[in-house]
């Protein structure tokens, strides 16, 4: 009862964000799931190595505490793609333009470690980590739209 008790405080807003949120994040898993790799650029939008884009602060940080909410509300944990997509297609529902970012980097093992993250300017919405520790999968200056 105490996560619903927490859900029924929020605002309105707040309480669309979250069960957005919810459904975009379960929606980015199963695509994820289902599409191949090579063709992820095609179906999910460019990835950005540009810092840039401007937007509503408020409606940023609305967005990362409704993913924040989502990730303690779906099964299976979704990890920083299904993260980052589902809160780019917030924001871009709102006209807010994000940059994705996908970089690799060797584990302990000398295996390679994939992570993303989703950023407007230098406000961060998903993945936050240390960028400079990551090589960037992108090939130029890509940037989202």
């Amino acid at each position: 009862m105490p996560k619903l008790r927490t859900f029924l405080a929020l605002d309105t807003a707040d309480k669309i964000a979250s069960l957005e949120a919810i459904a975009l994040v379960l929606y980015a898993k199963l695509l994820i799931a289902r599409v191949p790799p090579r063709r992820w650029r095609s179906r999910f939008g460019a990835v950005a190595r540009a810092h840039g884009g401007a937007g509503d602060l408020a409606t940023i940080r609305r967005v990362r505490l409704a993913m924040l909410r989502a990730l303690n509300n779906v099964p299976g944990a979704p990890n920083c793609l299904p993260q980052a997509l589902a809160a780019r297609w917030m924001l871009q529902r709102r006209g807010i333009e994000a940059s994705l970012f996908i970089g690799t980097q060797a584990d302990e093992a000398g295996r390679p470690r994939f992570h993303a993250w989703l950023k407007v300017g230098e406000e961060w919405v998903t993945g936050l980590c240390d960028e400079s520790r990551y090589t960037l999968l992108v090939p130029g200056d890509v940037h989202t739209a």
